[in-house]
């Protein structure tokens, strides 16, 4: 009875699996430093709508209390500022979308550079029964190989007749 497979390709598959498990290794580092990087993108943009809005606040405040007086004077810059800061509170409003977005991305590749992981790990596993299964087929045909040796040698040989 012949393995299915040479120990030596089971050597060679194992040996690509492991290879391959190993490149999965080292995606996931990579990916967790994108979803670190979104993540840092997202908390800084969260932080620049924060300030914006503290700093809408604040204008709305002085224009009613400290700036009232001069206001007249000074509506056209007031009202320019407001107009600054709301832009620029819509703009990073739709920054921090986008940065979302790439968050989600980069979070959906490292699971899937987990799940990689996971399937490499698996074959791996698979291909070292194998393995195993393939030397376990070599030393058991190489033992009923040296049963029948012996057992050829063991037995008289028979004179021949004349």
């Amino acid at each position: 009875m012949k393995p299915m497979v040479s120990v030596l390709e089971a050597k060679q598959l194992h040996r690509l699996r492991t290879l391959r498990v190993q490149r999965a290794r080292e995606q996931i580092p990579l990916a967790q430093v994108e979803v670190d990087q979104a993540l840092d993108a997202v908390r800084m943009r969260q932080r620049q709508i924060e300030q914006l809005q503290q700093a809408i606040g604040e204008l709305r405040n002085a224009i009613v209390t400290t700036l009232a007086p001069t206001l007249p004077r000074w509506s056209q810059v007031t009202s320019a500022q407001q107009d600054r800061l709301a832009d620029q509170l819509e703009r990073d409003t739709y920054g921090l979308i986008d940065d979302e977005h790439a968050l989600e991305a980069a979070q959906e590749k490292l699971q899937q550079a987990r799940s990689e992981l996971t399937r490499a790990l698996a074959r791996e596993d698979a291909v070292r029964g194998l393995a195993q299964e393939a030397r376990r087929n070599r030393t058991a045909e190489r033992d009923q190989r040296a049963e029948r040796d012996l057992d050829d040698q063991l037995r008289p040989q028979a004179q021949p007749t004349h």
